[in-house]
């Protein structure tokens, strides 16, 4: 009976009177309905300890939302995934950065990537942080900062449990890339890439494009409970150089623009064994024109056939397109244009300039 009652006690400080569940009921309510529940229920023989203290640990997490998790330990070891940072040139101006996982290895593989598009004189990026990858180590989020933000500038801080005083990360190198850069984040985007696209969003070096984050900007710890499962818990709160959090309150987009999460990822499925350029463009379909007639061929008469025959056509199971990473150069493509205009807007008529006079026209009869 004393086991209950630690147990209701727990249960009424996790739902209290701030719990939308439990209809703003008091703790001693709470408690109440318990005791009454094992008591008067129907199969009141059900409800043993066992299942009261698993009710109120599933409870407590599903409150806590992402802050902690139970996590099987099996997905501890590394899985088949691919890794690696996927890099391309969209256009000979736009560089296209993917990191899959946010490793030391892939820091490594961004640097070089980045020292690539310098070299070649590339003017654009854009960096992908919206890979659904497990939360990493800070250590590498600092690290791959450290490529964009300038040297002696404040990272981020880390604030401990139950210390006043929080750690500052500080730059220690000269940057790689210090151009435009437009990041792409979405619910997806982990611990790490909400902290990297936070910190250049804050220093105005970035422009965010696609969906909110969840505000998970925060350090995991993984301990093992039992022999399957492991629970992770947030331990450190990531702040920015002003001392802000974004801890539970995510980031919101400077464009924002929705794509599901499922076509998201039979995009990267695609673009993993293929381009990514080949998501943001559409081929069209073949169409009888001067070309065909040159070559005496007429697509138009082959698709009609193969189509009366029941033959699938290309065009019948399009690729996945990614909107997001199309808003992203299409915005690209609409500053270069007005970047590129030559407009004088200062440029003033003489005052003395006169339109010319039109000459009338004789009627004839």
């Amino acid at each position: 009976m004393r086991r209950l009652a630690i147990l209701l006690t727990f249960t009424s400080s996790v739902f209290g009177a701030s719990s939308t569940e439990t209809k703003d009921i008091s703790q001693a309510g709470i408690q109440t309905a318990f005791r009454i529940l094992q008591k008067e229920y129907i199969r009141s023989s059900d409800l043993t300890f066992d299942v009261l203290n698993r009710a109120a640990l599933s409870g407590l997490l599903q409150r806590l939302d992402f802050g902690a998790e139970l996590v099987p330990r099996t997905s501890e070891a590394k899985s088949g995934a691919r890794t690696g940072v996927q890099a391309e040139l969209l256009t000979p101006q736009t560089g296209y950065l993917r990191p899959r996982e946010f490793t030391q290895r892939e820091t490594k593989e961004l640097e070089q990537h980045l020292r690539d598009f310098v070299g070649k004189k590339v003017g654009h990026l854009i960096l992908d942080l919206r890979s659904p990858s497990p939360p990493g180590d800070f250590d590498d989020a600092a690290d791959m900062l450290s490529l964009f933000v300038p040297k002696g500038e404040v990272l981020f801080k880390m604030k401990q449990m139950g210390q006043t005083a929080s750690e500052v990360e500080m730059n220690s190198r000269e940057p790689v890339w210090t151009k435009p850069l437009l990041v792409l984040v979405d619910d997806e985007t982990n611990n790490l890439g909400e902290t990297i696209a936070a910190v250049l969003r804050e220093r105005k070096q970035a422009l965010l494009i696609g969906a909110p984050t969840r505000g998970g900007a925060v350090r995991y710890e993984t301990v093992p409970v039992d022999a399957d499962w492991s629970l992770r818990f947030a331990r450190a709160e990531v702040l920015l150089e002003d001392d802000s959090s974004v801890f539970k309150k995510g980031l919101q987009p400077d464009f924002a623009v929705s794509m599901p999460t499922s076509l998201k990822r039979q995009v990267y499925h695609a673009t993993d064994a293929a381009d990514v350029k080949s998501s943001i463009i559409d081929k069209p379909r073949p169409r009888f024109n001067e070309a065909a007639l040159v070559a005496n061929t007429n697509p138009e008469l082959d698709s009609y056939l193969k189509r009366s025959a029941g033959q699938a056509l290309p065009e019948d199971a399009p690729k996945p397109s990614d909107t997001v990473l199309q808003r992203a150069v299409d915005l690209i493509t609409a500053r270069t244009l007005f970047q590129s205009a030559q407009i004088d807007w200062n440029r003033k008529t003489p005052a003395n300039h006169e339109p010319p006079a039109r000459r009338a026209i004789p009627v004839t009869k």
